[in-house]
């Protein structure tokens, strides 16, 4: 199994030209060692987001370079697994997050991980649920910070990007240039703070190339759905985009006409918010498999 860690190779914006550290072929599994989204600069209740250099922060390790992947095509990353450290953080500040503007000042809470649990305070203990906040590839063109999401994918901070699941991503430039990092222990949908519990840790993937397939943005597979993922300026223009891929999914996969597949999502289908606090926003349209007939990418 190869490894890969920030020491080797860490990007703080996702490029059309990135140079990979190392190379995988399809169907490898691949760790990815990475900070936490701050580089390690937070050890303390002392250390405040208002503290960093935010040209450093959100570090993405790799790239990688999957051999035989090539535009048209799509990445699939199955997550196999997610160790974190014992110890994660969350911070607020001002103006950031759904509450900015009624945050008075910065702070940070250390967060213990103790037995497969976030000690928040002596009398809150949450199971983890490890996810991987921020993963994408090279993108088609521009150049975007590892703080944006995108249809690269990026800082999508999507729960169900976790261990078990897969997440599928187009492939803009030869080799794709894969880069992943900004883990979270614990994240609710919205992140509304504007942090998870930030930690460092191991991820660890499997890289498959899947010829063929032409897909716009992310999508995840669970045990038991569909999700279509994206990204855009504002929550309504993401939703909508979500909406759009997601419908296109149901369709496909249901063998049903696009009007059909547009009642049956508003029936059937959740439209949710992944985050509410980046520079885009990111929704998701989450489709059961149990309406599926067949497999929904084309």
């Amino acid at each position: 199994m190869k490894r890969v860690s920030f020491e080797d190779g860490i990007i703080y914006s996702f490029r059309p030209d990135l140079e990979p550290v190392t190379t995988a072929r399809s169907g490898e599994t691949v760790e990815f060692v990475c900070q936490d989204a701050c580089g390690g600069l937070i050890r303390s209740e002392k250390d405040t987001l208002e503290s960093l250099d935010l040209d450093r922060v959100n570090g993405a390790t790799g790239p990688v370079r999957v051999m035989g992947s090539r535009p048209g095509d799509a990445l699939r990353v199955l997550i196999r697994g997610i160790r974190v450290a014992a110890t994660g953080f969350q911070s607020i500040a001002p103006k950031v997050g759904v509450l900015g503007d009624e945050v008075s000042r910065p702070s940070t809470k250390i967060i213990p991980i103790r037995d497969g649990k976030a000690v928040f305070s002596k009398s809150i203990r949450l199971p983890i649920h490890p996810h991987v906040g921020t993963i994408g590839v090279a993108p088609n063109e521009g150049s975007w910070t590892t703080f944006y999401p995108g249809d690269h994918g990026g800082n999508l901070d999507t729960k169900e990007i976790a261990k078990g699941n897969a997440v599928y991503l187009p492939v803009f430039q030869p080799g794709a240039q894969l880069a992943m990092g900004d883990i979270h222990a614990l994240m609710a949908d919205g992140e509304v703070c504007v942090t998870g519990i930030e930690i460092a840790g191991t991820i660890r993937a499997q890289i498959d190339v899947v010829r063929g397939v032409h897909i716009e943005r992310p999508v995840v597979e669970t045990m038991d759905a569909w999700i279509a993922v994206a990204s855009a300026p504002t929550l309504d223009e993401a939703a909508r985009l979500a909406t759009h891929d997601g419908v296109a999914l149901l369709a496909r996969g249901a063998r049903l006409p696009w009007d059909e597949a547009y009642m049956l999502a508003s029936i059937a289908c959740d439209l949710r918010i992944s985050q509410d606090v980046d520079p885009w926003r990111t929704a998701k349209l989450v489709i059961p498999k149990s309406l599926m007939r067949r497999l929904p990418l084309r």
